[in-house]
């Protein structure tokens, strides 16, 4: 059984003859049961300090562990938010990739019909240009012809020559002279 301060300083002896002075037993047990009773103190409050020293170290913990956990879920936030990100960023590389494989191809497609409507009007332009040539020597051949037939005639009129134009000259004027009578003499007048 534990012995208590309180216990020391009721303790009671039986009285004996030639025993020891009752009130020096009496004074050295209340010394005792002081000194007991202030280690009792020391301990209590030595162990109510490390009570709460236990009771912080507790709450210091129950603190770390939750910023703990709260590192830990924003460690997982973070990495939930990065593999999202890497997802997006992939995500929008590939529409990125097909919009401008479909961008190339689209441009491809209308350079093939620009090619293939340029070879059609180039060959519709050969087309007129043979035709347009065609007519042209067509027509400078006719021309020709026509401006030999005319050089031949200017070539026979009588008048590029001078024995001709004699000619003409002489029978104008004989035919004017049938038609028109000369003046007479007496038809003039004054005389």
């Amino acid at each position: 059984m534990p012995l208590f301060p309180i216990d020391i300083k009721h303790q009671e002896f039986s009285g004996q003859m030639f025993g020891y002075s009752k009130k020096e037993v009496r004074a050295f047990l209340d010394q005792v049961a002081g000194e007991l009773e202030e280690y009792q103190k020391k301990q209590e409050r030595e162990l109510a300090r490390r009570e709460q020293l236990q009771y912080e170290v507790k709450q210091e913990a129950m603190q770390a562990g939750s910023a703990v956990e709260d590192l830990k879920r924003r460690e997982e936030l973070i990495s939930r938010t990065l593999v999202f990100a890497e997802k997006t960023k992939a995500d929008i590389v590939a529409n990125a990739r097909k919009e401008a494989e479909n961008i190339i191809h689209e441009a491809e497609l209308k350079a093939k019909r620009a090619i293939q409507e340029a070879k059609q009007y180039l060959g519709v332009l050969e087309h007129q240009y043979l035709q347009l040539k065609e007519q042209k020597r067509q027509f400078l051949l006719q021309f020709k012809v026509e401006l030999q037939s005319f050089q031949d005639r200017i070539g026979k009129d009588p008048l590029l020559s001078k024995d001709s134009e004699l000619t003409l000259d002489s029978e104008f004027r004989s035919i004017k002279d049938e038609i028109v009578p000369k003046p007479d003499a007496a038809d003039t007048p004054g005389k």
